[in-house]
């Protein structure tokens, strides 16, 4: 499996629109690629960090899985670049992505 991670840094001042993300913008992300392969979509909100009482360093990380990396890819190429204008709708700060293989 292979999963694309989206972090979203959490800089002092910086935007991000819960309701937003986890509304329309999830919903995109679903109708897009789910024709494309995406297994599975799974978010996580930063609280905290270390040392205990730290704030997060990320607002949000979204983990999407593909069954392989051509699936990934294939869906980048398709949607990736409207994706990517929808993040302005919801954040003002530059996401940082990372592929990976779940092992």
């Amino acid at each position: 499996m292979i999963r694309l991670s989206v972090l979203y840094p959490a800089t002092p001042g910086s935007r991000f629109d819960w309701d937003y993300y986890l509304g329309a913008h999830v919903e995109l992300v679903h109708r897009l690629w789910d024709p494309l392969g995406l297994v599975k979509v799974e978010i996580d909100r930063g609280i905290g960090s270390l040392p205990p009482g730290a704030p997060a360093p990320f607002h949000a990380v979204g983990n999407l899985t593909f069954p392989t990396l051509v699936d990934l890819q294939t869906a980048l190429f398709s949607a990736g670049t409207e994706l990517a204008a929808d993040q302005a709708k919801y954040t003002d700060v530059q996401s940082v992505v990372m592929i990976s293989e779940v092992i």
